[in-house]
């Protein structure tokens, strides 16, 4: 097992200077690993050039090609697993650069270490005159996993449930937590050593959504500063903060994370594409490798970004809560004026931008009704609020919606068409009489539906709807947007709520069981109206771009609000047991009867379209240029980690990801590094 200490490598300035030395000499070491990764041999001075590339988005991080001479005759027998190099040998891969610094004295040549590779293909070559040379292709260790030299599956084997002895000596079957099913993968089917298998960011125990399924409201008072949950606060006076109804979101309680679909693995499958690949798609932001200690790594990808839950209040959203959190600080290297560099390259893509994002999905309410559902979210200006429409405010006894129309004016009826169009209004301005056409009788007819009312807009979707609305019986073009305003709107709001105090004329508000319960809509238009660098990608400026998906996963348009309680049943043997482990987590915690306990059912709407249309927003409202940087080697890059990027010729700025590194092994090669853009705001 290799034990090197290399105290420089969190020194970031001593690792600075090294990098712009003026005069460096490379140096290349290969320590020979037999299979459990004892040191066998030093080998320096042996090697004649190579490569190492490092590829952030694959599970095979590292690939190497290395070419060497052979000095030894008895190192000629590539093919036996005696020889020297050979298939049954690993190695340690080191590179270093001479320290003409003041500094680390103890070090005359700084060496970085770049991983732990097998063997996967060897050949040999000699010329009279001349040492044999070979040539060796390594990979990093999840060759060993991924079928190529290792991992293969040789019978069937579910790893998402295992059968193991109770406390009481029963046999039963339990389902593993996500970690402890990488773990069994990688060590027990991987052969990997237990105490080189890193798992982090991912919980044991997770919170789980519970909804309220009781036949009637349960009350959450507040007495003397205590937290219950009854079906009658009659009988605890308090204060009551909140009701729940039936199907609504109340609290969560604590269980293992687990895999929640058949994890099954088939002869012929290898541990990476049957089970780490699957899991990993499950988890979302998270990637696996090896890193260069030769520890297999299972982690979240750290690119800071944050998808935590933005307000739910309707008419209190802003263009900042369409902001991705992207935490400051997080470059870990400044090419910014670097005389290192050589080369730049930038290469935006146009046909990536998008300023116009429909999000589609499915919600099923309490009575397991499934409803189609809709965030619609534009780089767009926002219309002027505060005209007035003469409006047409109807009852739709089909829908059961009160609807807006605008009428067509004439002086009489003797001006109207002599036949007119069903479904249009027409407004005797000589009485104020409002006609639609019977298409059974072929004559008009008063309605009896609505009245005409004069209306104020306060909200700019009104003014989207209304602007529509008066342009449609014209046959002029509409808005964009009109479309589904006139379908959705007036279900979320009521155009004529109240009279303005002194004036005849009305304006317009959210309906209250809307705002109470945003969670529950079922379709919402909003419009990013910002002096930010956004603005460039207005609708107006470089066309209607759009993006539209339709997913069932998507289940609600906004997240439901959950209080942050962990719901724990009393009066059981675990009772005491719970409420230890939320004291551990820091967590809030309320002790509830069996008999409210028992009318919960799993819940929680938390695949927002709102969500969605966030991280759309961010992924394609930049350029995502992709650079690509030529310098001078720096050997303790990693991918997946951010560099910050300053080159006026080449219109770059910023922080960049980088996805993948070239390394030479040799003194007169350039690394070249290919990053995408960071965007951390709009």
């Amino acid at each position: 097992m290799i034990a090197r200490q290399y105290p420089y490598l969190s020194d970031n300035e001593f690792l600075l200077e090294i990098d712009t030395q003026h005069l460096q000499k490379q140096y290349i070491k290969l320590v020979l690993l037999d299979w459990d990764e004892r040191p066998i041999q030093e080998i320096q001075g042996m090697a004649t050039g190579g490569s190492i590339s490092i590829n952030g988005n694959s599970a095979v991080r590292r690939t190497c090609s290395l070419n060497m001479v052979i000095i030894d005759p008895k190192d000629y027998a590539i093919t036996k697993t005696s020889n020297l190099i050979s298939i049954g040998k690993k190695v340690y891969l080191e590179v270093g650069i001479s320290n003409n610094t003041n500094r680390y004295t103890d070090y005359p040549i700084i060496w970085f270490p770049q991983g732990i590779f097998v063997f996967t293909s060897c050949s040999s070559s000699s010329s009279a005159g001349q040492a044999p040379s070979l040539s060796l292709q390594m990979k990093d260790k999840m060759c060993l996993l991924n079928g190529e030299c290792g991992g293969t599956i040789t019978s069937s084997i579910q790893l998402d449930k295992m059968d193991t002895i109770d406390e009481n000596g029963e046999w039963v079957t339990v389902q593993p937590t996500i970690s402890r099913i990488i773990m069994e993968a990688v060590n027990h089917l991987g052969g990997e050593q237990i105490g080189r298998i890193i798992i982090s960011d991912i919980d044991e125990r997770i919170k789980t959504v519970m909804r309220w399924v009781g036949s009637s409201p349960v009350y959450w008072v507040t007495q003397g500063g205590v937290n219950i949950l009854t079906t009658n606060k009659a009988n605890w006076g308090g204060d009551t903060s909140k009701v729940y109804e039936y199907g609504d979101d109340i609290g969560f309680i604590y269980n293992d994370f687990i895999y929640t679909s058949d994890l099954i693995i088939n002869p012929g499958d290898n541990i990476c594409t049957g089970i780490l690949d699957k899991i990993k798609t499950f988890l979302g932001n998270f990637e696996y490798f090896y890193d260069i200690w030769g520890n297999f790594v299972f982690q979240e990808i750290k690119n800071y970004l944050n998808t935590t839950q933005a307000t739910i209040e309707l008419d209190n959203l802003k263009n900042s809560d369409y902001l991705v959190d992207m935490s400051k600080g997080k470059s870990v290297y400044d090419f910014t004026n670097s005389p290192l560099v050589t080369s730049y390259g930038n290469t935006p893509q146009y046909t990536r931008i998008k300023n116009d994002f429909v999000i589609w999905g499915t919600r099923t309410d309490s009575k397991d009704i499934k409803h189609s559902i809709r965030y619609h979210l534009a780089v767009d200006k926002k219309p002027k609020t505060g005209n007035v429409y003469d409006v047409y405010v109807y009852y739709d006894e089909e829908e059961n919606l009160k609807k807006a129309k605008m009428p067509l004016k004439y002086e009489s009826i003797n001006e109207f068409p002599e036949k007119g169009i069903v479904g249009l209004f027409y407004l005797d301005e000589s009485n104020g009489n409002v006609y639609c056409w019977n298409a059974e009788t072929l004559d008009y007819e008063i309605s009896t539906l609505g009245e005409m009312k004069k209306i104020l807009t306060t909200d700019w979707r009104t003014e989207l709807y209304l602007q529509g609305a008066a342009a449609e019986p014209l046959g002029l073009q509409t808005n964009p947007y009109y479309a589904e305003l006139e379908a959705e709107w007036p279900k979320l709001y009521n155009i004529a709520a109240q009279q303005v105090s002194g004036q005849d004329y009305y304006a317009g508000a959210f309906y209250d069981e809307v705002l109470g319960y945003p969670w529950d809509v079922d379709y919402w238009l909003d419009f990013i109206d910002s002096q930010e660098a956004i603005s460039e990608l207005n609708v107006d400026l470089i066309g209607r771009r759009s993006l539209s998906e339709n997913k069932d996963e998507y289940n609600c348009v906004f997240e439901q609000e959950v209080p942050d309680y962990i719901l724990i049943e009393t009066q059981q043997p675990d009772t005491e047991e719970k409420r230890e482990e939320c004291i551990a987590r820091n967590q809030d915690y309320i002790q509830v009867d069996p008999n409210i306990y028992n009318n919960l059912a799993i819940g929680g709407l938390r695949n927002s379209c709102f969500e969605r249309v966030k991280n759309a927003l961010y992924d394609y409202t930049s350029y995502n240029n992709s650079i690509s940087i030529g310098c001078v080697p720096i050997y303790h890059l990693e991918p997946n980690t951010r560099i910050t990027v300053s080159n006026k010729e080449n219109d770059i700025y910023g922080d960049f990801m980088i996805n993948s590194i070239s390394l030479p092994l040799a003194t007169s090669g350039t690394m070249n590094i290919s990053a995408v853009k960071c965007t951390e705001k709009l």
